[in-house]
C-alpha cells in the first residue's frame, strides 16, 4: 500500500478511534468491536442502527485498550429474519473462534440474541447474560463466561434526547457496574440508543462513547 493510500486508510472512522481490520488480524485476546446495523426485529425503534456510525465519527484516537480493533459491520438481512441471524451467529462465531472478544455496537437487541447463540455455540454452553442496570450481578466466578448485555435505554431520561423513562442510570453508574461486573466476559452488546442527529444528541453520543470504552476495557481485562 502506498504512502498516500496508507494515510487515507488510516483517516477512516473508527470506534474510540482504534485501528480497522477485519477477521484475519485477530489475535487471541484482542478486542473486536463491530457495527450492527438491524433495529428492526427486537424492540424496534427507528434510528438505533444509526448508532455505530455517530460513535465511530464522534471517536478520537486514544480513548480504547491499545488491543482493539473495528472490524466494520457485521452483514445483516433485517427483511429476511431467518437468514440474518444465521449470517450474523457465523460472523460473530468466526469472531470468538480467533480467541478475541467481541462486542456489537448499535442496532436493537436482536444483535445480543445472535451473539449469545454464537458463544453458547462457540463455548458449547449456556452462558449468562449479565445486564447493566444498576442491580447486584450475583456471585459469578472467575473463570465464569460471561457476556454483557449494555442497554442504553437503562440511562436516565436527562441523558437521552429520546428518553422511554425519566428514571435510571447515570453513564458513572452504568461504567462503574461494567468495570465491576465479575466472571470471564467474552463477548458484548451496546445497543438501544437513537441518538439525535443534530445537537442535541451531542450529549448521548459522548455518555455512549464513555460507556463503549469501559466495556472495551472491561473485556480486556477477561476474567477478573
Amino acid at each position: 500500500m502506498g504512502d498516500a493510500a496508507q494515510i487515507q486508510f488510516d483517516m477512516i472512522p473508527s470506534f474510540l478511534g482504534v485501528p480497522v481490520g477485519d477477521l484475519e488480524d485477530l489475535v487471541p485476546g484482542q478486542v473486536a468491536i463491530a457495527g450492527y446495523f438491524c433495529d428492526n426485529l427486537d424492540r424496534p425503534a427507528a434510528g438505533q442502527r444509526y448508532l455505530a456510525r455517530q460513535l465511530r465519527y464522534a471517536s478520537r484516537l486514544g480513548k480504547a485498550p491499545a488491543n482493539a480493533i473495528d472490524l466494520g459491520d457485521v452483514n445483516v438481512f433485517p427483511l429476511e429474519p431467518d437468514k440474518h441471524f444465521s449470517a450474523v451467529t457465523s460472523q460473530c462465531e468466526a469472531v470468538l473462534e480467533t480467541g478475541a472478544r467481541m462486542v456489537l455496537v448499535g442496532g436493537d437487541s436482536s444483535g445480543l440474541k445472535a451473539l449469545g447463540i454464537a458463544v453458547r455455540k462457540f463455548t458449547g454452553a449456556d452462558v449468562p447474560v449479565v445486564s447493566i442496570t444498576g442491580g447486584i450481578t450475583g456471585n459469578l466466578s472467575k473463570t465464569q463466561p460471561i457476556i454483557l448485555s449494555v442497554d442504553l435505554q437503562e440511562l436516565a431520561g436527562i441523558w437521552m434526547s429520546q428518553p422511554r423513562r425519566l428514571t435510571g442510570l447515570s453513564p458513572a453508574q452504568m461504567i462503574a457496574q461494567i468495570d465491576a461486573t465479575p466472571g470471564n466476559v467474552v463477548a458484548a452488546a451496546v445497543f438501544g440508543l437513537a441518538s439525535a442527529l443534530d445537537s442535541r444528541g451531542s450529549t448521548e453520543t459522548r455518555a455512549a462513547l464513555a460507556i463503549l470504552q469501559a466495556v472495551a476495557e472491561r473485556l480486556e481485562k477477561g476474567a477478573r
